[in-house]
């Protein structure tokens, strides 16, 4: 049965957030679940939709509603998917819908921290890191609390194309692929290992099969999220869905599991200069992120990271400008 008395706010329903609804709904992690969308006649719709699932036996009974940021007062956890409407074809780069969805983060960040700062929110818009970086510095929401799924996806889209490559199975491997989740993403291959064969050491145990090269396999890596966004026309559901309820678990029952999420990091974390939004392993739980692991990189990886939080850094101060432009121009 749902874990009684958690609750869950989703702030957007469209292909994403309506599929985090019913992933979520399957894992029976909460007993009340509001959904707030400006479309408000879709928030009705999902949620109408999943309660007629209810009169099935192998439903559990979850208290399933549209609502407003008023009925996030008391929410543990707030997933926000929430995206610009584009009726025509979705940008294809992430930092494209940046400009288009700083509206968006204003209407979203003012509606919750009216009425919580408790709950912990996980960003899944995308650029996801900036979003949820701006959220901290421009809302003051507490930073242990704002997490981005980071390269929770990237990361299982690794252990994936490593996996296919030796003919295994994907939870055979461990390893990450760091930084922002996007174009600049890289495989931190120095770290991963097959049950504990180093990646280094592969081509030792499995013989036949063609080594990796690690600037092929990141490529390879970012590349396949293309890949789904242009088969599927305009959107990347499934998978980011499961990313969100795996994160929501180790939440809701304080697993303390550690996964590659977008948290805040000041400066000096790898001799960084700026204070950005990046994703590395963190242990999380009930409270949000517990601790975060500075993982050993090599010189390769260690470029690779200072490039890509280059990269968040100028979406992060691009963010700022067009959100304070937004905010002068509602004002006037």
């Amino acid at each position: 049965m749902a874990i009684y008395g958690q609750k869950l706010g989703i702030v957007g329903v469209g292909f994403v957030g309506a599929k985090v609804l019913s992933n979520v709904l399957a894992a029976n992690l909460f007993s009340e679940i509001v959904l707030i969308d400006e479309r408000k006649e879709k928030a009705a719709g999902e949620a109408l939709d999943e309660r007629h699932a209810m009169g099935l036996g192998s439903t559990q009974h979850v208290k399933v509603y549209a609502g407003n940021y008023s009925d996030l007062a008391d929410a543990d956890v707030i997933v926000v998917a929430a995206t610009h409407i584009y009726k025509d074809e979705i940008p294809a780069e992430r930092q494209d819908l940046l400009v288009d969805n700083i509206p968006v983060l204003d209407d979203v960040m003012t509606g919750i921290s009216q009425h919580t700062r408790e709950a912990i929110l996980i960003f899944i818009s995308n650029p996801v890191d900036t979003l949820a970086h701006l959220a901290v510095t421009e809302y003051n929401y507490p930073q242990e609390r704002v997490l981005s799924t980071g390269t929770m996806l990237d990361s299982a889209r690794l252990r994936y194309a490593v996996a296919d490559h030796y003919g295994i199975d994907p939870k055979s491997v461990t390893g990450y692929m760091l930084g922002e989740h996007g174009m600049s993403s890289f495989a931190a291959c120095s770290q991963l290992n097959v049950q504990g064969i180093p990646f280094d050491h592969l081509s030792d145990y499995f013989e036949g099969v063609s080594p990796l090269d690690v600037d092929q396999l990141t490529e390879e890596v970012v590349q396949s999220a293309y890949d789904v966004f242009t088969n599927k026309t305009g959107v990347t559901d499934a998978a980011i869905a499961r990313v969100a309820v795996e994160l929501l678990t180790t939440i809701v029952l304080d697993q303390d599991t550690i996964l590659p999420v977008g948290t805040f990091f000041g400066q000096g974390i790898y001799d960084l200069d700026q204070a950005v939004t990046f994703s590395l392993p963190s242990q999380i739980g009930r409270q949000g992120v517990v601790r975060t692991f500075q993982i050993p990189l090599n010189d390769w990886e260690k470029k690779k990271l200072a490039q890509s939080v280059a990269v968040i850094d100028q979406s992060i101060r691009f963010g700022r400008e067009r959100l304070q432009e937004y905010r002068k121009n509602k004002e006037a």
